[in-house]
């Protein structure tokens, strides 16, 4: 079986054209550049924010100082929201530490539960460097999958690239070896990188309608799946693995006319899919369509299409350290995005059942792509697996579900439920309760802690999550309550 499984992917990753910048004046931002433009190590130093950082599922992980920038409301909403999903999640700051510091410190979290991460804001990556032999090709790249695979081997065994080199270290990964499975899930959230205003009101923006789905969802989910002239062929199969997602996904993939930079951004863009899927050759700011025009970031910024979720198969389109970064503007630019993945280099996603089902079963996003990381890892990461996919992370909350909605398994209240109307959520210690018929408050271990009827105010309230359960001739409904400090 395993070796009918190489076979199988032997032929996949030799048979399809790798997604690559078309740009030959192109020349990538460097390791050395990027060090140049960040701020030196430090000692790696955690503070809390909110909850134990020990023994919790997910960790919302924040450059050093952010938390006093950004409203500690949205904050505390964004946990509970996470924690409506059946996930403990706790919240830190952390200075500016060495990669190898931040990922030793994620494994002792992991031994005590961890399954998944955020980072927020500026937070170090770790940069790996490929040769692919067969496509006579090399790269260097920021690669976050180190942060996910916590006891495998990462070498730094050449400075250049390996056998193109000399031997010796660079701070830049060449070789992988141990067990190179994914322990963890990760996502980042930066907008530092896209000069779209001030970079604390992006991330509000984002957790504000972040919240607004999850309570909503969108009403009748649809996909678009892109497929322009090098991968036209195997439109139908990358159709078949989005419909694992949504049953409703069109299909655009004639070869030369159909797929091109106007019919993108004045018909697809604009139509308002909840997933789009583009297969383009790219750059970390650009896709480049046959036969053109292109599309940049600042279009996306500026056509501000009213989609959800991204799968890149484009080029360096989520090279986070680059500006103008096409990925963060998707989701971060615009006033609907929620989630891309996507590459820092060129490649992407191949093998996409393996992604999709997972997402349509339930599955959040970083569930999913830890998922598909374990199949790829399966049977030994080969030369073109690491240089197809070791640039691959996902951008944005990676705890988010997209079919979650469509399954049924949210927490909705029923549209004949009682109201449940509050002064304020969040709330300040004082908070006055409307609803009709009796109501009771909750903590979060499902004790009750007060109760009332039709109109009560509250006092004294601890800082925390509550849930409000009121009850109306036999109807009953749940809100959360957040009460701040």
């Amino acid at each position: 079986m395993s070796f009918l499984i190489l076979l199988l992917i032997a032929g996949v990753y030799d048979e399809t054209p790798i997604t690559r910048n078309l740009d030959t004046d192109y020349v990538p931002g460097t390791y050395s550049e990027y060090r140049e433009s960040q701020p030196s190590y430090t000692d790696l130093k955690v503070t809390s924010v909110s909850g134990p950082t020990r023994g919790t599922q997910f960790l919302i992980v924040m450059e050093e100082y952010m938390s006093d920038s950004l409203d500690s409301a949205l904050l505390v909403q964004w946990i509970a929201d996470i924690e409506g999903e059946g996930l403990t999640c706790s919240s830190v700051e952390i200075t500016y530490a060495d990669p190898v510091e931040i990922r030793t410190w994620l494994s002792g979290l992991y031994a005590d539960g961890l399954e998944g991460v955020v980072f927020v804001g500026d937070i170090a990556a770790p940069w790996s460097c490929t040769v692919e032999s067969s496509a006579r090709s090399n790269e260097t790249f920021p690669s976050d999958y180190f942060y996910m695979d916590l006891d495998g081997v990462w070498e730094d065994n050449w400075i250049g690239y390996p056998g193109i080199g000399t031997a010796g270290q660079d701070s830049i990964y060449d070789g992988w070896s141990g067990d190179l499975y994914p322990e963890i899930y990760t996502g980042r959230i930066t907008t530092s990188n896209i000069p779209l205003g001030d970079e604390y009101d992006l991330i509000e923006a984002y957790l504000t309608r972040l919240h607004e789905w999850r309570l909503n969802g969108d009403p009748s989910p649809n996909g678009l799946c892109y497929v322009d002239d090098d991968w036209a062929s195997w439109g139908n199969s990358y159709k078949a693995a989005m419909e694992n997602l949504y049953d409703d996904v069109e299909l655009v993939n004639q070869p030369t006319s159909a797929t091109n930079g106007t019919d993108y951004r004045e018909n697809r863009l604009p139509a308002g899919y909840t997933w789009i899927s583009p297969f383009v050759h790219s750059g970390p700011t650009v896709h480049q369509w046959s036969p053109g025009p292109s599309t940049t970031a600042g279009h996306i910024w500026t056509d501000n299409p009213p989609s959800r979720f991204y799968n890149l198969f484009a080029c360096s389109n989520c090279r986070f350290t680059s500006n103008w970064c096409m990925g963060c503007v998707y989701v971060f630019g615009t006033d609907t995005g929620l989630a891309a993945i996507g590459s820092t280099k060129s490649g992407a996603m191949l093998q996409f059942p393996q992604f999709y089902s997972p997402l349509g079963n339930g599955s959040s996003f970083g569930e999913a792509y830890q998922a598909w990381w374990n199949y790829i890892i399966a049977g030994g990461f080969t030369q073109s697996e690491q240089y197809w996919h070791l640039g691959m992370v996902v951008i944005g909350d990676p705890t988010i579900a997209p079919a979650i909605h469509m399954l049924g398994i949210d927490d909705a209240t029923p549209s004949q439920a009682p109201a449940i109307h509050f002064s304020s959520n969040p709330a300040m210690g004082t908070v006055t309760i409307a609803s009709p018929g009796v109501f009771s408050i909750h903590d979060m271990s499902g004790r009750e802690i007060a109760c009332g009827s039709h109109s009560e105010t509250f006092t004294g309230l601890q800082a925390g999550i509550y849930l409000v359960r009121a009850e109306n001739q036999g109807v009953t409904a749940t809100e959360k309550l957040c009460v701040l400090r």
